[in-house]
């Protein structure tokens, strides 16, 4: 099974390569300071740690759980936002958190642990204006992804929550809603360019084409009404962003009374 799995990384690997151009240069300006260049051939781009846990540059997944975890920073505690996380060299002056993971990478990883980019998040039906937000989507299930940060407190004791409880929409005064975030992929233009390797775009709170995934709340077409939590950790913390499935629904069990007896009249 492990052989079989990793037989099915090639693929997935040498599309990935080939559509984001991943032996290109950094997405804009100057290369980040510390970050290696990919391997050219794709199927170094993994390495096994043990088991079903694989490394994909600085991120670890587990092909059986699937679960994809993100290592960051905390880079904003004030002001408005339009994005969770960004690459080092993307938006940071609007985005909570930052990473050395490379957009192309978090993709990738995501395909291989078998999510699919929602459809119907986006409207392109009409190329000149580009992806047009459609409100009220139903995305497919594949395409839902849950949200965890796990972190250390100032007494060095190991946190973890939904990333939801560090987010608030401040027109509604309230924590942003726990539900699902959209897997949307990014576009890929006519000359092969992956626009969230170029931008470094990987989760928006403002909807944004170009982000690899995507904030389906209310308001999410506006710029000017997402900002952190006070709880944060200080600017520079390390953060880890945990993607995992989305979790069922617990059925919910009604308590089971006796049938009723009709009294003979």
């Amino acid at each position: 099974m492990k052989r079989i799995f990793l037989l099915l990384l090639i693929p997935v690997l040498s599309v990935g390569a080939q559509f984001a151009g991943i032996d290109g240069p950094a997405p804009s300006g100057d290369k980040p300071s510390g970050e290696t260049t990919p391997p050219k051939d794709p199927k170094e781009m993994i390495k096994k740690i043990e088991g079903t846990r694989f490394k994909l540059g600085v991120m670890e997944f587990d092909h059986k759980t699937r679960e994809l975890r993100i290592p960051c920073l905390l880079n904003m505690r004030e002001g408005l936002m339009e994005y969770v996380l960004v690459h080092e060299s993307g938006k940071a002056h609007e985005a909570l958190l930052t990473t050395k993971a490379r957009p192309t990478e978090v993709n990738i990883a995501l395909l291989l642990l078998n999510w699919k980019p929602s459809s119907v998040f986006w409207d392109y039906t009409v190329p000149e204006r580009g992806g047009v937000l459609v409100k009220g989507a139903k995305n497919p299930e594949e395409s839902k992804l849950e949200m965890h940060v796990a972190w250390k407190d100032k007494d060095g004791k190991e946190q973890t929550g939904l990333l939801e409880e560090w987010l608030h929409n401040i027109e509604k005064r309230a924590k942003i809603t726990k539900e699902p975030w959209i897997y949307t992929g990014s576009r890929v233009m006519p000359d092969g360019k992956f626009l969230a390797e170029e931008l470094g775009s990987i989760l928006a709170l403002y909807a944004d084409p170009v982000s690899i995934i995507n904030n389906p709340r209310s308001g999410n077409d506006m710029d000017d009404v997402w900002v952190a939590d006070p709880t944060v950790p200080e600017k520079g913390a390390p953060v880890m962003l945990i993607i995992k499935p989305v979790e069922p629904k617990k059925a919910e069990s009604k308590p089971k009374g006796k049938p009723a007896v009709s009294k003979a009249k």
